[in-house]
């Protein structure tokens, strides 16, 4: 298999560290809202890396980290009145439970933050032990000019990187937080530099060397993780010993786009995943974002999943008798994804499998990319709408929108006539 790599900006045969093992992290959620399909896209593109992988023979063990002590955490939690656990804990159980409902599950462990407070706490000293960060009156940062590979990832010269938090305390406007001084809540501990709580990069180094060592194989992420986040990280962990490189394979989604702009909850321009899938199947929305190459932009509109909804509807309307493999479409499938992770090219395969009968890939590819390629019936549907029927009746809606959203994420249309 061959993968892009966002450090040396080429695509590179895949050589992990043990040959038959795969180390992967990917950056997960900030558990203090309802995700969007901006995160669906990077996630669905990672789950079907490590199924494939997978599939191929390689131990995969996937891991993603849940930031649940942040800014926006302490301030939402603040706002609703309740505190940061409980939202974190909503928020996080959400999160799950729409990654359970697009099919992703491939990652091995989730790593919450506040259970590695001391590994981050650990690890902290160990870089002010060794000089490359320091210790101010508002917390402990790390010292950008300790570090000569600083740049590499994002390619960025030192003038076009800007801070995005202003502190007169730093020694330099590039230097970052690794422990934030000061009384937060609950979510505040004990350290040697006094009491307060871990900036957001520390946590990614602090759980990855506990689960990888140092160095692992890959480290994936949106593109907008790049600067700071992903620069940080690599500072902090190749600062520890000086092993070098931290990671092999960066890999970076594109971003999707609404509009010609970035998805993101900032510009309140985000359609969340529980909302998509009140519409759209789970097979659809997956269709829909492979239907692009990972790296490249995707364009959220209406007409594209209703488009990836009738490519999908014509491959299970044309894959109806089994006639046999296809060699050269199973061949050309493997190829795409050999090939830094093609899936347009992919589908295109699967279309052919498709129109040539070979029922056999269709179900074992489908796997591979969480989707159900086959039109398949199930007895016990009439049944259940007959129930959310009666539910809606009663006006007991929000259990029979929870059977909808189960039903539609199985992959069955559902259309309710008015009350």
């Amino acid at each position: 298999m061959k993968l892009y790599s966002t450090l040396s900006k080429s695509v590179k045969p895949l050589e992990t560290l043990h040959p038959e093992r795969v180390s992967l992290f990917v950056c997960g959620p900030t558990v203090y809202d309802y995700p969007h399909l901006g995160h669906a896209r990077t996630y669905v593109v990672f789950d079907v890396l490590a199924k494939y992988l997978r599939w191929t023979g390689k131990e995969v063990f996937y891991l993603q980290n849940i930031t649940d002590v942040d800014d926006k955490i302490i301030n939402h939690a603040r706002e609703e009145g309740i505190s940061q656990s409980t939202l974190a804990r909503r928020f996080e159980t959400e999160y799950l439970r729409d990654m359970q409902s697009l099919g992703i599950d491939a990652v091995s462990y989730y790593a919450r933050a506040t259970t590695h407070i001391p590994e981050i706490i650990g690890q902290i000293q160990r870089l002010v032990d060794r000089g490359a960060a320091y210790i101010t009156e508002a917390g402990v940062y790390f010292n950008v000019d300790t570090f000569a590979h600083n740049g590499e990832l994002s390619g960025q010269e030192r003038v076009q990187r800007v801070s995005r938090v202003s502190d007169t305390t730093k020694h330099n406007p590039l230097d970052f937080a690794l422990w934030k001084l000061g009384e937060y809540g609950e979510y505040t501990w004990d350290s040697p530099w006094g009491r307060g709580r871990p900036g957001w990069h520390i946590e990614d180094t602090a759980i990855s060397e506990k689960y990888f060592g140092q160095q692992y194989d890959i480290h994936g992420g949106g593109l907008d993780l790049i600067f700071p986040h992903h620069e940080a990280e690599i500072a902090q962990m190749e600062s520890l010993e000086g092993k070098h490189p931290m990671v092999r394979y960066w890999m970076h989604t594109g971003f999707l786009t609404v509009k010609g702009e970035k998805m993101s909850k900032s510009l309140g321009n985000f359609i969340t995943i529980r909302d998509a899938l009140r519409t759209r199947d789970k097979n659809v929305l997956r269709y829909f974002i492979l239907l692009s190459h990972y790296r490249s932009p995707l364009q959220a509109t209406d007409e594209g999943l209703a488009n990836a909804a009738k490519g999908l509807d014509h491959i299970r309307a044309i894959a109806t008798k089994d006639k046999g493999a296809d060699a050269e479409g199973r061949r050309a499938f493997v190829e795409a994804l050999e090939s830094d992770l093609n899936t347009p090219v992919a589908l295109a395969a699967i279309q052919r499998l498709a129109g040539n009968g070979d029922l056999g890939a269709l179900r074992e590819y489908g796997q591979i990319l969480g989707i159900n390629f086959l039109r398949e019936t199930s007895a016990p549907l009439s049944v259940l709408q007959d129930i959310r029927a009666e539910l809606r009746a009663q006006k007991q809606f929000a259990v029979a929108d929870l059977i909808r959203e189960r039903m539609v994420a199985a992959g069955m249309i559902i259309t309710d006539a008015p009350l």
